[in-house]
């Protein structure tokens, strides 16, 4: 009778295991994502290696294995928002309804970009992001980025971890008086790149950038109390572009360098710039946001 019992116990007990197993397959699982950079998981975003509390990126899920285009997307789910989670490192939280894993336990693939804005859908079925690079006041804004390394994935893999790629370039210039150029004059100082492409698309389908346009002067960003100024700029094959450097005093005309180089989608051009009344002294490096060797410049007037 003892015996009977317990087999009775056992299964009961290997009936309810099966009922929750069974009620487990039907439960939601919202997926958790956390976000850093390719190049070197340690870090993490955009200006520069750390996620802003304001930061937003933009998330798509397809199903696995399928063209990146409006019939694959899963359960609605395109561009939906998501924030900077600051409970968890590199973590984002939705900023609104989170994303589920399909109830049936199919596989799907995520896309995503930084930062979230809008997206137009175009004639070949492709999701088009637009990016404007004319005004360079806010840096953050401007630093495009893109993730498509999630592939495959169901409701087992709670947590997605993207990794995002640089798609635009850096300039960062040091700037200093030298032979001629005190250190007050400087203080109006400001730099343009001169005819450089404003304008693009990025198409988040094919993970490419479209062919350039719209030439104009871009006014460098001054960052405060220090004579650093910054541009982040579409890649360029282009081998000459030319930097004014003014010093706004209506009496000197405006020192120019010529940068000999092409502009790379995910590098960073940093060069320290010496103004002399003979010309300009120029040091400088490429170095990640993918590293490149670069040199010292000295640009005469």
């Amino acid at each position: 009778m003892k015996a009977n019992i317990i087999l009775c116990i056992a299964a009961l007990t290997l009936i309810a295991v099966g009922c929750n197993k069974i009620e487990n397959t039907n439960e939601r699982v919202a997926v958790e994502f956390s976000a850093s950079l390719s190049a070197d998981v340690s870090q993490t975003k955009a200006v520069d290696y750390t996620w802003s509390v304001n930061d937003s990126i933009g998330i798509y899920m397809v199903t696995a294995g399928q063209a990146f285009t409006g019939a694959n997307i899963v359960d609605n789910k395109a561009n939906i928002r998501y924030i900077v989670d600051p409970s968890r490192i590199n973590g984002f939280k939705p900023d609104g309804t989170p994303i589920f894993y399909p109830m049936d336990n199919s596989r799907v693939d995520f896309y995503s970009y930084y930062p979230q804005g809008y997206v137009t859908y175009d004639q070949y079925h492709h999701f088009v992001y637009p990016i404007n690079v004319a005004s360079q006041s806010n840096q953050e804004a401007l630093d495009f980025m893109y993730s498509n390394n999630v592939k495959s994935k169901n409701k087992i893999d709670k947590g997605v971890a993207l990794s995002f790629e640089h798609k635009l370039c850096k300039i960062i210039l040091n700037v200093q008086g030298g032979s001629g150029v005190s250190a007050e004059s400087l203080s109006n100082l400001t730099v343009q790149v001169k005819a450089q492409n404003t304008k693009n698309t990025f198409n988040l389908t094919t993970g490419a950038l479209k062919d350039a346009g719209t030439p104009a002067d871009i006014l460098l960003y001054k960052k405060p109390d220090v004579h650093v100024y910054e541009a982040i700029l579409l890649p360029d094959t282009a081998t000459e572009r030319t930097f004014e450097f003014n010093l706004n005093n209506t009496v000197d005309a405006p020192f120019s360098w010529v940068m000999n180089k092409s502009l790379e989608s995910g590098k960073k051009y940093i060069y320290n710039i010496t103004l002399n009344r003979t010309g300009i002294v120029v040091t400088g490096s490429i170095t990640p946001w993918i590293p490149e060797n670069g040199g010292n410049i000295n640009v005469q007037r």
